[in-house]
C-alpha cells in the first residue's frame, strides 16, 4: 500500500455532526445531512460552499437524490419519517411517515420507488414516490444499516450489523432472496455502474467486500482498511474510494486488481463519499470537524492495461491537460485522443508490444508523464467443459485456452461470473442459473482483447411420455423407442436398474436395448441428462 502526502483539498464548513451526502446527477450539488443540527447543507460544487441550509425533522441520516434531479429524500430519524425536499426551491415538500428508526435509502433507477432501511423495526420500507405512502415493507435482518440498488433496479443490497450480514431484496416481489453471512460489522454498500459487483465495508472487519451478483457470493476482499465507513465508486466503475474512520485517511481502490493504490491522510472521521458525474472530485464527509473535502481524483491512466492490438481507451486524469497537443504511449503516438479539460484527456491505445509511459505535449515545447500502461498477449478460448448442465446451474466449468491468467470474469450470455480458479491455460467458474433452456454464448473477461468463443447449452429437466414396445423377454436385447422431451444430452438409460446401451435419435427420441433381467416383472425406465434424471416407473414389462 502506498501512502502520500494530501493532494490539494478544500474545506466546507457544513452542520453539527454531519453524517451521510448526495450529489445530483448534473452534479452541480452536494446535500448533506447534519445529523445534530436536524438540518441539510447545501453544497454548490461551482464555488465549493453551503450556499443554504435546509432545516429537516429531527436527526437527518441517510439522504438520496432522485435520477431526475428535482427532490431530495431524507431519512429522519428521530420522527420516523422521510422528508421530501424539492430541488428547485430547496423546500420541504412532503413528510412520510410510517417508518421505524430509518438510517438509509436508495432510490429505484425510474424513481417510483424508495427503498429504507427501518433499523427499529429490522425492515426495509417500500414507499411509492408517486403517492409519498409506504406500499410494502420486507422483513430483514437485526440491524439494517445501509442499502443500494443495482442499475436495473431488480435487486437491492442491504447491511446488517446487528445479524453480520447483507440481504438481496428482490424488487418485483419484494422478498428476501439471498442471504450472505461471515461479515463483521457491514456498513456502506455501493453498486458497480455495470451491476456486477456490489461492494460492502466491514466496519469491525477492516475490509472492503465484493460480491457478485450473478451468484449472490462474495468473491474478493480489499484488506488493510482501518475501520472503513462509506464507500463510492467511480462512474466508469474503475476506482473505489473507502473512508476509513480508523485512521482519518480515504484509500482509492483499483477496480480492475482489487488493490490499494493511494492512501490519502489528513481527514477528520470520514464518514461518507460521493463522487462527481464527470469522476474528476470526491467529495468526502468530515464527521470529526463538521465539514466536507473535496478530494480531487488521483492522476494517473485509467484503465492501465490493454491488449498489444491496441484500441484500448484510456482515461488520462491530471493536472494542466487543456493545452496537450500531443498524446503518446512510448515513442508512439495514441491512435486518438480527445482533450475534455484541463484535467481529462480520453485517448486510446496504439498497437505495441512493450509495457511504456504515457506523455503528454503541453502546447508546444513541454513534455511530461501523465501514466503507464501495460500491454498484454491477446487472450485465446479454445473449448469449454461440460458444453451443457441444467437450468439450476452450479456446476463447475474449465475454460481451456492460453493468456488466460487476467481473466476477471467469464460471461454465460449476459451474466458475468467470478472464476473460482484462473491459470494462464485453464480457468474454472461456477456455472449460473438461468431462465429458460437453449445455447448461450461462453466469454472470458480478460485485461486483454479474448478471441474466441464457446457455446453453452442449458437444458431442462428429461421427460419421458412413453416406452415401445413396453413388453419383452428376461433375456433381453429387445429393442425399445423412449420418447420424451430434452433427450438431447441424455447420458445414460437404466432399465430395471442397469444400464443399457443406447443411442440419441433427438431430442424427444432415444433407441435402446433392453438389458436381461433376473425376473420378470415391470421394471422402471431412467434417463439421466446433463439437465436432470427422469423415471418412468414400470414403464417396461419383462415376461
Amino acid at each position: 500500500m502506498e501512502t502520500n502526502e494530501p493532494l490539494l483539498a478544500e474545506e466546507i464548513p457544513v452542520g453539527h455532526a454531519p453524517i451521510l451526502a448526495a450529489i445530483t446527477p448534473d452534479g452541480r450539488h452536494v446535500y448533506v445531512t447534519d445529523f445534530g443540527s436536524s438540518s441539510v447543507s447545501v453544497i454548490d460544487t461551482t464555488t465549493r460552499s453551503v450556499i443554504t441550509t435546509i432545516d429537516v425533522p429531527s436527526g437527518p441520516w441517510g439522504i438520496a437524490v432522485a435520477p431526475d434531479g428535482l427532490r431530495a429524500y431524507v431519512a429522519c430519524f428521530g420522527t420516523n419519517t422521510v422528508a421530501v425536499i424539492d430541488t428547485t426551491t430547496n423546500h420541504i415538500t412532503a413528510s412520510i411517515p410510517g417508518l421505524n428508526k430509518p438510517l438509509d435509502l436508495t432510490v429505484s433507477p425510474d424513481g417510483s420507488r424508495l427503498y429504507v432501511a427501518s433499523q427499529g423495526g429490522n425492515r426495509v420500507d417500500v414507499i411509492s414516490t408517486a403517492t409519498d405512502t409506504v406500499v410494502a415493507s420486507v422483513p430483514v435482518g437485526t440491524g439494517p444499516r445501509n442499502v443500494a440498488i443495482t442499475p436495473d433496479g431488480t435487486e437491492v443490497y442491504v447491511t446488517e450489523e446487528g445479524a453480520n450480514a447483507v440481504d438481496v431484496i428482490d424488487t418485483a416481489t419484494h422478498t428476501v432472496i439471498a442471504t450472505l453471512t461471515g461479515f463483521l460489522f457491514p456498513r456502506g454498500v455501493a453498486v458497480s455502474p455495470d451491476g456486477q459487483r456490489v461492494y460492502v465495508t466491514e466496519y469491525g472487519g477492516n475490509e472492503l467486500d465484493i460480491i457478485d451478483t450473478a451468484t449472490h457470493t462474495v468473491v474478493d476482499s480489499v484488506t488493510g482498511l482501518p475501520i472503513p465507513f462509506g464507500v463510492a465508486v467511480s462512474h466508469d466503475g474503475l476506482l473505489a474510494y473507502v473512508a476509513r474512520d480508523g485512521d482519518d485517511s480515504v484509500s482509492v481502490i483499483d477496480l480492475i486488481r482489487n488493490e490499494i493504490t493511494d492512501t490519502v491522510p489528513g481527514f477528520h472521521a470520514p464518514s461518507w463519499l460521493v463522487v462527481t458525474p464527470d469522476d474528476l472530485d470526491v467529495y468526502v464527509v468530515n464527521n470529526g470537524n463538521e465539514t466536507v473535502r473535496v478530494l480531487p481524483a488521483p492522476s494517473g491512466a485509467y484503465p492501465d492495461v490493454g491488449p498489444m492490438t491496441g484500441g484500448t481507451t484510456v482515461d488520462i486524469i491530471g493536472e494542466g491537460l487543456g493545452n496537450a497537443t500531443a498524446v503518446r504511449f512510448g515513442c508512439r503516438p495514441a491512435a486518438s485522443f480527445t482533450v475534455l479539460n484541463d484535467h481529462e484527456i480520453l485517448a486510446v491505445s496504439p498497437r505495441l508490444a512493450t509495457d511504456v509511459k504515457i506523455d503528454a505535449t503541453i502546447g508546444q515545447h513541454t513534455t511530461r508523464t501523465v501514466g503507464r500502461f501495460y500491454y498484454l498477449p491477446d487472450s485465446v478460448l479454445t473449448k469449454i467443459s461440460p458444453t451443457s448442465g441444467p437450468l439450476s446451474g452450479g456446476g463447475t466449468l474449465t475454460v481451456t485456452g492460453r493468456g488466460l491468467i487476467t481473466t476477471t470474469a467469464v460471461r454465460f450470455g449476459t451474466v458475468a461470473v467470478t472464476p473460482s480458479s484462473v491459470l494462464d491455460d485453464q480457468v474454472t467458474v461456477t456455472v449460473p442459473p438461468a431462465e429458460s433452456a437453449g445455447p448461450v454464448p461462453v466469454t472470458v473477461v480478460t485485461r486483454s482483447n479474448s478471441y474466441g468463443r464457446a457455446t453453452f447449452t442449458y437444458v431442462g429437466s428429461p421427460v419421458i411420455t412413453s416406452v415401445t414396445p413396453s413388453l419383452g423377454s428376461t433375456a433381453g436385447g429387445d429393442p425399445v423407442l423412449i420418447v420424451g422431451t430434452e433427450l438431447a444430452s441424455t447420458q445414460s438409460v437404466r432399465i430395471g436398474g442397469v444400464a443399457a446401451d443406447f443411442g440419441v435419435i433427438s431430442n424427444t427420441r432415444i433407441a435402446a436395448v433392453t438389458p436381461p433381467a433376473a425376473a420378470p416383472g415391470p421394471a422402471n425406465v431412467t434417463v439421466t441428462t446433463t439437465g436432470g434424471t427422469a423415471t418412468a416407473s414400470g414403464a417396461f414389462v419383462y415376461i
